[in-house]
C-alpha cells in the first residue's frame, strides 16, 4: 500500500474527490492532507502566508472533521525553521500551549514540526500528538533520523537531496522503521545554497504578509540557478509516477506531494491520480507544479522519455557523486527529453526578466555612495549568465 500526504485547499469537494480516489485504487490512498491557518496565525510555517488558502481556526477544524469522516486525516504544519526565538519566552510558550489545546480538542492528532525546541514544547503538553519531522529538518542519514526518533517523532520526511541515494534511504528505513516519507514532486534544485536561508525567510513571512523584496530574492535566484544549465532540470530530485516502485521495493510506502502554494490555481487531485496510476504521459514540470501556471518561463520535459533514467541510481551504489562538472549523465538524458532550441528562448527571456526585476540588486547598488554605477555592476553584479550544453 502506498500512502500519500497532500496539501489542503480547505475545500470539502476536494476531500470528496480524494475519498473517491481511495475507493477507486486499492493499492494507494490519501492518508492525510496538511496545512495551517492563515487568519490569526501567530506561529509560522514553511510557506509564505500570501501564497496559501485563507483559513481561520474554525474553518480548519470544520474541514479536518469533514475529512476524518471520510477516512482522511489532517496534519497541522507547525514547521517554521525560525520563530525569532519567541519559543523561549514564557508568554509565548503559554500561548502556544493554548493553541495546541484548541487543535487537539478540535480533533487534530498530527503535527508536522521542524524545530527541536517545539518538539520538546509539544511533548510537555498533556496532548498526545503524533509528530512528523519536516523535510526542513534536513534528515540525510541514520544519525539524524534516530535523533528525531529519540525525541518522540513517529514519521520523518527525508531531505530531498537523498531521494536518489537508495542505499542511504535503505539504511534509514532499517534503523527508523516504516515511518519514512519522501517528497515525490520535488521542484527545488539539488544542493541549493539558498535552501536553508530561503526557509528562514519563508518562516518570517508565514505569519504576516511577506516582504516582496526578500521573497523575490530567493524565488528569482531559484529559477536562475535551475536555468544555469538546462540539464539542471534533471538534477532536481523528483520522483516520477512510473518510478514509485523503486521506492516501495526498498520499504518506502509514504509519499508526500508538496504544493500548498499551488492548490489555489493548480489541480492537486489530477496530479495525485497520475501518481496513483503510476503513469503519466506529458510534461514532467507541469506535473511537479500540480498544473499550476506559476511562471511563464517554463521549459518542458517529456516524461516518457525519462524511462530508465533512475535505473543507474537504483542499481549502482553511490552513483551520483554530487560533482556535476565531471559527470554528463543528466546532460545526455536532457538532450533526449528537452527541446533545447525552445529552451534557449525561454532562458533568454527569464534572464532578461529576472535580472531587470531584481529589486534587491537595485537596493544594494543604490546604497553605495560615491561609485559610478558601471563600477558597481562590475564589482557586485549578481547577473547570471548561461552556458548551454550542446
Amino acid at each position: 500500500m502506498k500512502y500519500f500526504s497532500v496539501p489542503a485547499d480547505f475545500k470539502k469537494e476536494t476531500i470528496d474527490r480524494y475519498a473517491q480516489l481511495n475507493e477507486k485504487y486499492p493499492d494507494s490512498r490519501v492518508l492525510e492532507t496538511f496545512g495551517n491557518i492563515t487568519v490569526g496565525n501567530s506561529w509560522g510555517s514553511g510557506r509564505t502566508i500570501n501564497l496559501l488558502p485563507k483559513a481561520g481556526i474554525e474553518q480548519l477544524l470544520e474541514y479536518a472533521n469533514y475529512s476524518r469522516e471520510r477516512g482522511i486525516d489532517f496534519n497541522y504544519t507547525l514547521n517554521a525553521s525560525f520563530m525569532g526565538n519567541r519559543e523561549f519566552e514564557p508568554s509565548t510558550i503559554s500561548e502556544l500551549k493554548v493553541f495546541l489545546g484548541k487543535l487537539y480538542n478540535g480533533g487534530i492528532r498530527w503535527l508536522t514540526v521542524t524545530m527541536p525546541s517545539l518538539i520538546e514544547l509539544v511533548r510537555s503538553t498533556p496532548y498526545d500528538f503524533s509528530l512528523k519531522a519536516s523535510t526542513i529538518c534536513q534528515i540525510t542519514n541514520v544519525d539524524k533520523a534516530m535523533a528525531y526518533k529519540r525525541m518522540g517523532v513517529q514519521r520523518i520526511v527525508l531531505d530531498e537531496s537523498v531521494n536518489r541515494d537508495f542505499k542511504t534511504m535503505e539504511r534509514v528505513i532499517k534503523a527508523f522503521g516504516s515511518g519514512v516519507e519522501i517528497i515525490a514532486n520535488v521542484i527545488c534544485y539539488k544542493n541549493c545554497v539558498y535552501r536553508m536561508f530561503h526557509y528562514n525567510q519563508i518562516s518570517g513571512d508565514s505569519i504576516s504578509h511577506s516582504d516582496k523584496v526578500g521573497c523575490d530574492f530567493f524565488v528569482n535566484r531559484c529559477v536562475l540557478q535551475r536555468y544555469q544549465r538546462i540539464s539542471n532540470l534533471l538534477r532536481i530530485n523528483w520522483v516520477r509516477p512510473e518510478d514509485l516502485h523503486y521506492y516501495t521495493a526498498i520499504g518506502i510506502n509514504h509519499f508526500k506531494l508538496q504544493g500548498r502554494h499551488s492548490v489555489l490555481r493548480g489541480d492537486p487531485v489530477r496530479t495525485l491520480e497520475y501518481y496513483f496510476n503510476e503513469d503519466y504521459d506529458g510534461d514532467l514540470i507541469e506535473l511537479l507544479d500540480m498544473f499550476d501556471p506559476m511562471t511563464r518561463f517554463k521549459i518542458g520535459v517529456e516524461n516518457k522519455k525519462l524511462d530508465g533514467f533512475i535505473d543507474a541510481f537504483y542499481k549502482n551504489d553511490n552513483f551520483c557523486k554530487n560533482d556535476c562538472n565531471n559527470c554528463s549523465y543528466c546532460e545526455n538524458y536532457a538532450k533526449n527529453c528537452i527541446d533545447f532550441a525552445e529552451a534557449r528562448k525561454t532562458v533568454d527571456s527569464a534572464v532578461e526578466f529576472y535580472n531587470g526585476y531584481d529589486e534587491y540588486k537595485k537596493m544594494v547598488l543604490d546604497s553605495e555612495i560615491g561609485k559610478p554605477v558601471e563600477k558597481l555592476f562590475e564589482d557586485h553584479s549578481v547577473n547570471i549568465h548561461f552556458d548551454f550544453e550542446e
